[in-house]
């Protein structure tokens, strides 16, 4: 029998295997005709206008990815604690007071973010 440490170490080396072995075998058995048209960067059939590394970027883009990324998080963390609701009642009030803290925390974020024009799209 198998401790736990062994079984892990197995599992990641089997699985490193078989990413090799389906590596090796798409480079093996794919065809390879390289063109200019498939080394072009293709933008939705469209030529493209200019290049990406040339223009700037606006900061709405990455605020919204964070805004996104922060109010994802709130919902992989409330909902264990919703669907375990029932328990954590059982204990007392201390767990209810601590999600109403936590979602009062990240409500007020998104008022703030919301005053400061971050959601508005120009």
């Amino acid at each position: 029998m198998m401790s736990g440490f062994e079984t892990i170490v197995m599992y990641l080396g089997m699985s490193l295997l078989v990413v090799i072995l389906m590596l090796a075998g798409a480079y093996v058995l794919g065809p390879s005709r390289p063109n200019a048209s498939k080394h072009s960067t293709y933008e939705c059939g469209m030529p493209l206008l200019h290049l990406a590394h040339t223009r700037r970027y606006t900061v709405k883009y990455f605020l919204v990815a964070i805004l996104f990324l922060v109010f994802d998080l709130e919902t992989v963390l409330i909902f264990p604690l919703a669907v375990r609701y029932r328990e954590l009642a059982a204990v007392g009030w201390g767990a209810f007071f601590e999600i109403f803290i936590f979602v009062a925390i990240l409500l007020a974020g998104l008022i703030y973010a919301i005053k400061k024009g971050a959601i508005e799209w120009d």
